[in-house]
């Protein structure tokens, strides 16, 4: 499948073909915006069909930033990443990537986290953690943070976050 085949199918499934699939063609970053942008009737396979663009590094940029996006506004992140994941499992940054997220949310949500699953995140969600967490977590990073900079966000005055009702 060519690019303009290819920009035609993703068009198709997420509702946009209007837009001129020779200059999306021809300018990545038009088309990660593009779709970056999309609303998708199926998201699933919208994702398949990104990751398939000839260009991987953009195409993963793009996926990347959906899932932020997801996990940034969306209360129901957990089932959305559960119907994903098996899209982005062949890439591992993408699957650490969801991984991360959730174990963000958790923590946030006053869930139980695993210790050695904080510790084993990246610097980016060790960095999300220690500027926003409290209690243990943060004793957690602010003496074994895999970064100086991580140690350091743990030290940052924080308002009293209310606990939820569990």
């Amino acid at each position: 499948m060519n690019l303009l085949d290819h920009i035609a199918s993703v068009a198709a499934l997420a509702g946009r073909p209007w837009h001129d699939h020779a200059a999306l063609a021809a300018d990545e970053h038009l088309r990660f915006e593009w779709y970056r942008d999309a609303v998708p009737r199926d998201e699933t396979a919208f994702l398949r069909l990104v990751l398939a663009d000839p260009d991987r590094e953009m195409a993963i940029s793009a996926v990347l930033a959906r899932i932020d996006e997801r996990a940034r506004s969306s209360v129901d992140f957990a089932a959305w990443a559960d119907r994903v994941g098996p899209v982005c499992a062949n890439v591992e940054f993408l699957r650490h990537r969801l991984a991360e997220w959730r174990l963000i949310i958790d923590a946030l949500a006053g869930r139980a986290v695993d210790s050695g699953a904080v510790l084993a995140a990246s610097d980016w969600a060790q960095r999300k953690l220690a500027a926003v967490v409290d209690g243990e977590l943060l004793v957690l990073l602010a003496e074994h943070g895999r970064t100086r900079r991580v140690r350091a966000l743990t030290r940052v005055p924080r308002p009293a976050r209310p606990r939820s009702a569990q």
